[in-house]
């Protein structure tokens, strides 16, 4: 009998994932944000999956982050916080995959040259939307009144964010020294979405807009001294 030959008896290994398509996706990571880096193992595996379809595209990527935000406002409006937030976990994730899926094709957006003034206009809608639930669980006129604040600083925030851009021609968190740490763990909203995942599972969702004011009146204070720093340095002779 002939020895068997281990070439025709040994299975092929089935390779669940092509290490050059990861490296390829691993390039394009460019958030260096403490949110992002916890979003990138999702973000990624989502590219990995949307790789060779290549008749989607960014544009295609940030419509259906569009319509999962509008629901999150929606579920906020009607009461339902934790899926509001279910919602606004994956559109947190999405939001990140767009970009991706953009420098990964190399073809031009025509959706992304409106993507921050679209990603305010949603995130605000959510933070007005979340501070009128909690409004009307609560009865707090308090509530109200720091959900306001709460919206004003976070517009203040990223006015300045993008005065510094376009005066210094990059933005803050490539400042370098302090702004980079500081823009590690500023407020923003997927921070201020995992404020009130955190609180929902404390049974208090409310009480998210005190610990979310006191993050983003932090950024709003490191970012004005930043800003001045930042925008003197750069019209210095």
């Amino acid at each position: 009998m002939d020895a068997p030959n281990l070439n025709e008896t040994e299975k092929p290994v089935v390779k669940l994932f092509n290490r050059e398509k990861k490296r390829r996706i691993n390039e394009l990571q460019k958030g260096k944000h403490l949110m992002s880096l916890i979003h990138k193992p999702f973000e990624d595996l989502i590219v990995y999956l949307l790789f060779d379809l290549e008749f989607i595209g960014a544009d295609h990527v940030s419509l259906f982050t569009y319509f999962l935000a509008s629901l999150t406002v929606y579920f906020f409006l009607t009461g339902k916080v934790a899926l509001a937030l279910a919602f606004a976990l994956v559109a947190g994730v999405m939001d990140g995959v767009d970009g991706k899926i953009a420098r990964l094709r190399g073809r031009k957006t025509f959706i992304g040259k409106l993507e921050h003034s679209l990603d305010m206009l949603y995130e605000q809608a959510w933070y007005a939307s979340f501070t009128w639930w909690a409004w009307n669980t609560t009865g707090s006129t308090q509530i109200l009144i720091l959900g306001l604040i709460w919206l004003i600083l976070d517009a203040y925030v990223r006015h300045v964010y993008n005065v510094v851009w376009i005066a210094t021609g990059k933005s803050l968190k490539y400042h370098g020294g302090i702004a980079s740490y500081v823009t590690f763990i500023d407020g923003r909203r997927s921070f201020y979405v995992l404020h009130m995942v955190i609180w929902l599972l404390l049974s208090a969702p409310w009480c998210a807009i005190y610990t979310i004011l006191v993050h983003c009146a932090l950024t709003a204070t490191a970012y004005t001294a930043l800003s001045f720093r930042a925008i003197s340095k750069h019209t210095q002779p």
